[in-house]
C-alpha cells in the first residue's frame, strides 16, 4: 500500500528528494512543459516515463534527466488518444518499473481556424488528444490503484482558456473547459480512497508551441503587455507546480484547478478603473 507521506532523511543526515522511490507517467514529455515536468521529478529522486510520439525528442529529453537509484527512466511511445496504443504503453511501464505513483496528463494541442469553417475531423482530433488524451490514461492509472489500494495522485495541464474563451480556437477551448469538469468529477468519486486529481491552468508560457510570439520580439512585447506581471511564464515555473499538486504539501486538495498565468485571470483590463 503506498500513501503521500513526507520523506525522512537518509541516514547520511542529507535530505532524502521529494518524491524518491516514486514512478510517475508524463504524457506529451518530449518538448516544453512535460519535459521540463519529467526534469522536476527526476531531480527530486523520482523515476520517471516519457511518453509522446516523436522518440528522437523523448530519447533528447530522456538524456536531460538525472538519474535516479530505483532504476533507469523509461520511454513509451504511444498516442494519447489511441485507447489500445496508451492502455499498452501504461501497462508495460507499470510492469517494468513495478507500479505507479503519480500520472501527469499534459499532452495536448490546438488547431486555429474560424469557428464557422470548422471540420468535424479536427475537431475530432483536438477533442481526441486533449480529452480522450486524459481521460484513458487516468482511467487506467485509477484501475491500477483501486486494485492495489495505492493513494495515488493525478495532475492535468490544463490551461487558461479553460475558462477564458479563444476565438478562433474553438475545439481546443472546449477541451480545456472539458478538463476542469473530468477533474472535478474524477476528484470526487475517488476521494474517499485517497487519490487526488487535480489541474494547472498555464497563461502564456515560453514553450514550442507558442514559437509564433515567443521568437517575434515585437509580438513578445504585445503578448507581455495584456499580462498584469508584463512577463510570460517559463516551464519550469508550470512544472514546480505540478510538483506542489502531486505532492504532499498539497495532501488536503483535490478537484482543484490553480491558474498558473501571471494575473492573466484577473481582467487585466480593470486595473485601472474605467467603468466608474
Amino acid at each position: 500500500m503506498s500513501s503521500e507521506t513526507s520523506r525522512p532523511a537518509s541516514n547520511s543526515g542529507t535530505p532524502t528528494p521529494a518524491f524518491a522511490g516514486q514512478k510517475v507517467f508524463i504524457t506529451g514529455a518530449s518538448q516544453g512543459i512535460g519535459a521540463e515536468t519529467a526534469r522536476f521529478f527526476a531531480a527530486n529522486g523520482a523515476r520517471v516515463v516519457l511518453n509522446g510520439r516523436n522518440v528522437k525528442a523523448l530519447e533528447t529529453v530522456l538524456a536531460s534527466l538525472a538519474q535516479v537509484p530505483e532504476g533507469p527512466h523509461l520511454i513509451t511511445p504511444a498516442d494519447v488518444s489511441d485507447e489500445k496504443a496508451i492502455s499498452d504503453a501504461m501497462a508495460k511501464a507499470i510492469s517494468e518499473m513495478g507500479g505507479l505513483d503519480i500520472l501527469i496528463c499534459n499532452a495536448g494541442f490546438q488547431i486555429e481556424g474560424p469557428s464557422e469553417d470548422f471540420s468535424v475531423a479536427d475537431f475530432e482530433r483536438v477533442m481526441g488528444v486533449n480529452v480522450l488524451g486524459t481521460a484513458i490514461p487516468a482511467r487506467q492509472a485509477l484501475r491500477y490503484w483501486l486494485k492495489n489500494d495505492i493513494k495515488g495522485r493525478i495532475v492535468v495541464n490544463s490551461s487558461v482558456h479553460q475558462i477564458i474563451p479563444k476565438p478562433g480556437y474553438l475545439s481546443y477551448a472546449a477541451s480545456k473547459g472539458a478538463l476542469g469538469n473530468i477533474v472535478r468529477t474524477l476528484a470526487l468519486e475517488y476521494a474517499s480512497h485517497g487519490i487526488r486529481i487535480n489541474a494547472v491552468a498555464p497563461g502564456a508560457i515560453v514553450t514550442p508551441i507558442n514559437d509564433s510570439w515567443v521568437n517575434d520580439p515585437e509580438q513578445y512585447k504585445v503578448v507581455s503587455s495584456h499580462i498584469p506581471m508584463k512577463r510570460p511564464g517559463q516551464s519550469a515555473e508550470i512544472a514546480a507546480v505540478i510538483g506542489f499538486l502531486a505532492g504532499p504539501a498539497s495532501s488536503y486538495i483535490t478537484g482543484q484547478t490553480l491558474f498558473v498565468d501571471g494575473g492573466l485571470t484577473l481582467y487585466a483590463d480593470f486595473e485601472k478603473n474605467w467603468s466608474s
